[in-house]
């Protein structure tokens, strides 16, 4: 069957941060392309955040609502770590003001289509060779494309599991919050269920976001970090402030398994498809640069890519450092904060944001104590090599 037969030239399932992304590149394309996003949500919640390491400009500033030029690391006792770095700030990103220009771009775009309330049921394959198509069944009928990047959310078994709950909240009194910084991993401990922390951003005197973070191995239902975060904010004294907007969700740290099997022609992006940074959790500036990288090949003619392969070292080190937290979860806000203590903040945000050198990770070794990551290291003799020779 020839591709002029197609109904479109690309199927994205899935408009949430990955497929927005893409879709909204697409739509500023000089080359158009006809594009179709399956979304079963029939409209956007202020529900998300994004935080990245930037400088002041950037492609994404005219999105970015605060920043902080420091950032705190601290345990249940002792006193907190304050990190900054020349040049670089911790910017925050909301969840509305992306989902506001991703769709004003695509509505300004007659090519590229959203199908709201509408849900994906089978990939089909069609034909063979340079030609096949992909038939995408949803419960409004077929489209018949060349291409389909399949960005919908899956279970991912994963070595460590980020489950948190959040609120953002307005109180009729000074919040207890340094305005000028950002609590990364406050009052890191451990208990049965794992390693827990807050994670605290002040978005004004009176206004803050404030999320209840675990580590685990499960995740932690939605539930009980609800409960857990209410009494956190009656320990800070804000159980009587309003609460504005909520969000959460569980973030696979360290996936176990394969990409899902998937028909020719069809790429799997977004969290379920490597997005996310296996020892930090975040995802967000690699979503924009594989969108960025996608919509260029896509533009040239050639089909969809997904996410790259994470570097060999990166890959392996990652590997080590939860294998090291899951083999001993109480000792984990030890690790973090040995990490922040020692490490030099410039060196720890360029691991935590898929710059680090090799320098970087031969440092972070040293930061670290020595025997449970030794144990780690037994079956990566070539990573150690690599290290020692640096």
């Amino acid at each position: 069957m020839s591709s002029s037969a197609a109904d479109a030239d690309l199927v994205i399932l899935g408009a949430g941060c990955a497929g927005l992304s893409l879709a909204a590149r697409l739509a500023r394309s000089s080359n158009p392309l006809r594009v179709e996003i399956i979304e079963p949500r029939t409209g956007y919640d202020d529900d998300r955040s994004w935080c990245f390491w930037r400088p002041d400009r950037h492609d994404l500033t005219d999105l970015v609502s605060h920043s902080w030029d420091s950032w705190r690391f601290s345990g249940a006792r002792g006193p907190a770590l304050h990190h900054r770095v020349a040049g670089l700030s911790y910017q925050y990103l909301r969840g509305s003001d992306f989902y506001r220009r991703a769709l004003q771009r695509i509505g300004g775009a007659p090519d590229v289509r959203i199908r709201s309330g509408a849900h994906a049921t089978e990939l089909v394959p069609v034909g063979d060779g340079p030609g096949a198509l992909v038939r995408v069944e949803t419960d409004r009928g077929s489209i018949l494309a060349r291409h389909v990047v399949d960005t919908r959310p899956r279970a991912m078994p994963a070595a460590i599991y980020q489950s948190f709950s959040g609120v953002e909240i307005e109180s009729e009194h000074l919040l207890p919050f340094d305005q000028g910084e950002a609590g990364l991993m406050d009052a890191m401990a451990t208990d049965s269920t794992g390693m827990h922390f807050r994670y605290t951003l002040p978005l004004g005197p009176t206004r803050a976001l404030v999320e209840w973070t675990r580590f685990s191995v499960a995740p932690v239902p939605a539930a009980t970090l609800a409960d857990e975060l209410a009494g956190e904010l009656g320990r800070l004294g804000l159980d009587g402030a309003r609460v504005v907007r909520r969000e959460g969700g569980v973030l696979p740290m360290g996936t176990t398994v394969a990409l899902p099997a998937v028909p020719p022609g069809v790429v799997v992006a977004g969290n379920s498809g490597g997005a996310l940074r296996a020892a930090s959790g975040y995802g967000f500036l690699r979503i924009q640069a594989w969108a960025r990288a996608c919509a260029d090949r896509l533009e040239r003619g050639g089909p969809p890519v997904g996410h790259p392969a994470e570097p060999w070292l990166r890959r392996s080190m990652d590997r080590i450092f939860l294998q090291a937290v899951r083999a001993d979860l109480d000792r984990t806000p030890e690790y973090f904060l040995a990490l922040a203590r020692r490490m030099p903040p410039a060196g720890l945000v360029r691991f935590l944001s898929d710059a680090a050198r090799l320098g970087d990770y031969a440092g972070l070794i040293a930061s670290l104590p020595t025997a449970p990551f030794l144990r780690q290291l037994v079956p990566s003799g070539t990573a150690v090599r690599e290290l020692v020779r640096a």
